[in-house]
């Protein structure tokens, strides 16, 4: 059987046989192409582009292993010109795969930005990366149209009514599930204002989140305490108001936290127990620097207590709510030891 193998690999034209070297060449490193020659900056998306290679490996292997398998052992009378052309047809499309995924990975260097998310340093996509892709793989599907075309030797195919035009009817039925999504994402990338690395808040979906990625189609992104993804389609990410927290490349971010006193606690006193909260606080949170003072302003003297807000600096915009518990937790431990507390007095007693 060996043999037989080598005979037929042996009688296979140049076509042949540089298709069979490069699907198994493409089939042991899929994963090191993808993780690092052309990564996408997920892991997760990386082994989905790995294993969708392989895939098309295996299924153009498998035709050339039918093709030995019914020619020389079933009528043994040469290579089938129909499996000829199913494997020109399916190395067409692999070809076209890996160019359009090597051609995005240039346009993401060459036209992408620098900057940091959640500490590291990667390259984002921008307006202009991401139209160029997009020229580039309108090329990529009509130059594999005309191959195949030629491969199969149907040049009726390029009539109005033929298969293009039924391809271009399907396209335009659909371009409701695709188009608002591809326009939203080419629109909010131009603008920038929503770009990896911006911690945005959007109260209508509860998210508090970090951009993580940003495609045609969707939006990724990691939220700021469960650490998971969360994924928006970006015709609905336009529909929505979206708080933008902090500029891109940023890493500090400013918040405040807010504290009901009662008006028998002077200011002197607010502002010692304020310090000494801030103490705690920075001890407990890393990413809050006890050398940048907070800043203590009297915001409402209401009519039950006084409403005090502290306007301090996060050191990381990851860390916000973290921050925030930090100081709740100070200052609910430290308000016994300087003699005040946060609730609010009461003004009012039912009389029996």
């Amino acid at each position: 059987m060996i043999e037989s193998l080598i005979s037929y690999f042996l009688t296979l034209s140049v076509f042949g046989k540089t298709a069979v070297v490069l699907n198994f060449s493409l089939l042991l490193i899929a994963g090191f192409l993808f993780r690092k020659v052309v990564p996408s900056g997920s892991d997760g998306l990386n082994i989905k582009r790995a294993r969708m290679l392989r895939l098309m490996n295996v299924l153009l292997l498998s035709i050339y292993l039918f093709d030995w398998m019914w020619n020389y052992f079933i009528y043994d009378n040469g290579h089938s010109e129909f499996f000829k052309r199913v494997s020109q047809t399916g190395l067409v499309l692999l070809l076209g795969y890996l160019f359009a995924q090597f051609s995005h990975s240039w346009t993401i260097k060459k036209y992408g930005k620098d900057r940091t998310i959640d500490g590291k340093e990667s390259k984002t996509r921008t307006y202009q990366s991401e139209m160029g892709y997009i020229i580039i793989l309108l090329v990529t599907i009509a130059v594999s149209l005309l191959l195949l075309i030629n491969i199969w030797q149907v040049t009726s195919w390029l009539q109005a009514t033929g298969v293009i035009g039924g391809i271009l009817v399907i396209l335009f039925g659909t371009k409701e599930a695709w188009a608002h999504d591809a326009v939203s994402g080419l629109i909010m990338l131009h603008q920038g204002e929503i770009a990896p690395g911006v911690v945005c808040r959007i109260q209508s979906m509860d998210i508090l989140a970090v951009v993580r990625r940003m495609s045609l189609t969707e939006t990724t992104f990691h939220d700021v305490i469960q650490k998971h993804n969360i994924i928006v389609a970006n015709s609905k990410l336009r529909a929505v108001p979206v708080e933008v927290l902090n500029k891109v490349d940023v890493p500090y971010w400013n918040d405040y936290v807010e504290f009901n006193i009662g008006y028998e606690t002077p200011s002197e006193q607010v502002e010692a127990y304020a310090q000494a909260v801030w103490q705690k606080a920075c001890e407990i949170e890393k990413q809050l620097n006890a050398e940048k003072t907070p800043k203590l302003v009297l915001v409402n003297p209401g009519d039950h207590a006084i409403l005090w807000r502290l306007n301090f600096r996060v050191e990381s915009v990851y860390r916000i709510k973290q921050a925030r518990y930090a100081l709740n937790r100070a200052a609910f431990d430290l308000q016994t030891e300087h003699g005040l507390t946060l609730a609010t007095p009461l003004t009012h007693q039912a009389v029996k």
